[in-house]
């Protein structure tokens, strides 16, 4: 059952989740987002960093969209390569704070509970304010159907397929 589910089951390690320092300016944050894209961690649907400041607290998280409006007036001009040397702005101004979060113990149902109530699809995992991983709503989608799919028999499957899928 779901509810019986927790959420330390199903989360990300943070060592396994893009991470940025909240000073970093945005140009140097879209540098090491192509170095780590390389290392295929912006794959997989983990392609939103999260952002911490010195203390290694968790400001939340930022959209590859927003680092992408920050630098588009910087290509522009379509005899010359983008000017991205010149996005110094710092990060931690385009972080989207988490809207809440949950700790290991909690059911992954908690977890999708935040995630209807905010329109999100990421969820921190935190332990005494500390970062243990990320939950993501696709991996909570896959738990629940699996506990569903397990009920199907092989010729409910079958119909299924022949009946509603393209």
């Amino acid at each position: 059952m779901p509810h019986s589910v927790p959420v330390s089951k199903l989360m990300i390690p943070p060592s396994q989740w893009p991470q940025l320092r909240g000073e970093a300016d945005v140009s140097t944050t879209i540098k090491i987002l192509r170095i780590i894209s390389e290392d295929e961690k912006l794959e997989h649907g983990r392609s939103t960093p999260l952002v911490f400041d010195e203390n290694y607290s968790l400001l939340g998280f930022v959209h590859l969209t927003d680092l992408l409006k920050a630098v588009r007036h910087l290509c522009e001009k379509t005899d010359e390569p983008c000017a991205l040397g010149q996005a110094t702005n710092p990060v931690r101004e385009l972080v989207t704070p988490f809207a809440a979060s949950v700790v290991p113990e909690d059911s992954i149902l908690k977890a999708l509970d935040i995630m209807m109530d905010h329109n999100v699809s990421l969820v921190p995992v935190l332990k005494e304010g500390k970062l243990q991983g990320i939950v993501k709503l696709s991996d909570i989608f896959n738990t629940v159907a699996a506990l569903m799919f397990n009920q199907v028999t092989p010729e409910e499957e079958r119909a299924l397929l022949r009946d509603f899928r393209l």
